[in-house]
């Protein structure tokens, strides 16, 4: 990954977890049904995307991330850094999720991609985990068939279950890499 200009850190907006939400999970543990798993994963994508809304605003409102306009990714140290006319004016922590492809539509996540260092993909073992115990292929499957709403649902996912701060979408010649922020800061003048 190299630099680029910024790129869009939406998310979706929807009713959030509730109690609906709690018991979904119960059913699917007590039955472990086609039915229940499927009502289960629909109530972890509805907390996702309430939960990647809230952080994506405040990663707006905080920290102004949709106005700078470069960003630069190192992967030897895991920074994601922000400047606006060559000054860095903040950097980011980040764990890489996955990527999506326009050319192929698929969906590869990023302990599937040897091009991405390990440690910028660790966290991800909870979602794997996650998805081997309740049969959620979709956070198993090395890469499948997908749209570009499903790297914004798969993000939102990991941004929820992980507790990070928010989603950063960076373009490559063929499509998009999905980053989480772990963690920000502002850059202070040298």
């Amino acid at each position: 990954m190299g630099c680029g200009r910024k790129s869009s850190a939406s998310a979706y907006s929807t009713p959030g977890p509730t109690l609906i939400f709690l018991l979904g999970l119960v059913l699917m543990l007590l039955t472990g049904n086609g039915q229940a798993r499927q009502q289960g994963w629909e109530q972890i994508l509805s907390a996702s995307a309430e939960y990647s809304t809230a952080t994506q605003k405040a990663l707006d409102d905080d920290y102004q991330m949709s106005s700078y306009g470069h960003w630069d990714l190192d992967q030897l140290t895991g920074e994601l850094t922000f400047s606006d006319g060559g000054v860095q004016k903040r950097s980011a922590r980040i764990q890489f999720v996955g990527s999506y492809s326009d050319r192929s539509k698929t969906w590869l996540w990023s302990w599937g991609n040897s091009t991405i260092t390990p440690a910028l993909y660790k966290r991800m073992d909870v979602l794997r985990s996650l998805g081997a115990k309740y049969q959620f292929n979709k956070l198993t499957q090395r890469s499948w068939a997908a749209q570009l709403s499903d790297g914004w649902e798969m993000a939102s996912v990991a941004n929820y279950l992980l507790k990070t701060k928010g989603i950063y979408r960076v373009p490559f010649e063929t499509g998009f890499v999905f980053l989480l922020i772990t963690d920000i800061r502002k850059v202070q003048p040298e």
